[in-house]
């Protein structure tokens, strides 16, 4: 059996690809395989399921806004409910901001409400010297910004695709990428480098799946199956760790937002990076922090949070800035990885051979996810622009330069 297109993963970036390639291409024969059981059971499962349209690169803005302008249209326009709720993101900076600052992010303004009444704003001399932190002097909230449930925003590209047709195959997991020559001699030790290549098949435990164009959304794995062929996947992954933590403070609070009527605290965004997302349903705040230094770039197939990382890491922010955590305890915890393109952390998508690539979306392919799947199928046509949904334009390059601002490609 041979197909039109493979996609391999079939996480948010993998189900969007499918539908919108499928979408403007009704006739394509389309596979989508996953080592999982069901969609989105890899890092998209394991995401704060957060979204938002502060990103300092513009290219990051327009992918974000574009997205969640179409998730808005699926829940309030067509009633598909994505769990999507527009709590805000609040960013509490030790330093000053002005509106200057502010001007460059259209949905954001800075707060000036009294912060005193929900966080310890000021930090005494020996805790700054101790932790190295600082009083909080400027608050910012972005109203275009929330949280949503992944599992019912994959549900809705799932079932559009089984609906226009495309095959799934679950529990298979692509172990090789079958790079053969265009016209082969059978010939031990193909292909040559003279010989014009192209990737074939993938192979799985059970058998080979042959194909005409391959899309790759295989987040932290993609390394794996492109390094044997030679073409470099320009990500790096890094665990990640979420906490579930609940208190008679944060039972109190979560359903409270001083800044909005949407009736749920805002995620919100510590001087450190610590972060507390809301998760009203239990009660909870979901928290994490993206660390850098001291954390390494191994990958293990079924990571494990850390305990002690939550004690010495996250809860000794909240100790000193947000007394809603005091006699908290975590109820759950797990672990994930973001793909990094650490170049710019933003999506980095390419062409190379007969295949598209979609790399380091570094935690934002929920955020973004819309926005990639129609850059994936413009980039199948070759085009030069991608559409996005709110009529912004994405520039689609094929000159082989590598830009950290410019989503580029790959010419072999």
């Amino acid at each position: 059996m041979k197909y039109d297109v493979i996609v391999i993963g079939a996480g948010i970036t993998g189900l969007t690809s499918a539908y919108y390639m499928k979408k403007r291409y009704p006739d394509l024969k389309m596979l989508v395989v996953d080592k999982a059981g069901t969609f989105s059971q890899g890092n998209t499962a394991k995401s704060a399921a957060a979204f938002r349209d502060f990103f300092s690169l513009r290219e990051n803005q327009i992918m974000a806004q574009a997205s969640i302008d179409f998730y808005k249209h699926l829940q309030n326009d067509l009633n598909i409910d994505l769990g999507m709720k527009f709590c805000g993101y609040l960013f509490l900076f030790d330093s000053e901001k002005d509106k200057d600052f502010v001007s460059k992010y259209p949905n954001s303004r800075i707060v000036y409400e009294d912060l005193s009444k929900i966080f310890h704003t000021e930090i005494n001399n020996e805790t700054k010297k101790i932790m190295d932190i600082d009083s909080i002097k400027t608050a910012i909230i972005d109203s275009n910004a929330g949280i949503i449930e992944p599992d019912l925003m994959s549900q809705y590209y799932y079932n559009e695709i089984i609906q226009m047709g495309v095959e799934v195959k679950f529990n298979t997991e692509v172990k090789k990428l079958g790079l053969e020559p265009e016209n082969s001699m059978d010939y031990p030790g193909e292909p040559f480098n003279w010989q014009k290549s192209s990737i074939k098949y993938i192979e799985t435990p059970r058998e080979k799946i042959y194909g005409d164009f391959f899309v790759l959304c295989t987040d932290v794995w993609t390394t794996a199956l492109l390094d044997p062929v030679g073409i470099d996947s320009h990500l790096r992954p890094k665990k990640r760790q979420i906490f579930q933590v609940t208190s008679p403070g944060i039972r109190e609070i979560i359903n409270k937002n001083e800044f909005n009527d949407s009736g749920v605290f805002p995620f919100t965004i510590f001087p450190s990076g610590v972060y507390a997302r809301p998760y009203p349903q239990a009660s909870a705040f979901w928290t994490s922090l993206a660390d850098e230094v001291n954390r390494d770039f191994s990958l293990m197939e079924n990571p494990e949070p850390e305990p002690e990382f939550y004690t010495y890491n996250i809860k000794p922010i909240f100790d000193n800035y947000f007394p809603a955590f005091e006699n908290s305890k975590i109820t759950s915890s797990w672990a994930g990885y973001y793909s990094y393109n650490t170049l710019d952390y933003m999506p980095y998508i390419f062409n190379a051979l007969n295949m598209i690539v979609v790399s380091g979306t570094t935690g934002g392919g929920i955020m973004k996810g819309d926005s990639i799947g129609r850059i994936v199928a413009a980039r199948y046509n070759r085009e030069k622009t991608t559409d996005l949904y709110n009529g912004e334009k994405i520039y689609n390059t094929y000159n082989g330069k590598y830009r950290a601002t410019v989503i580029e490609d790959m010419v072999l």
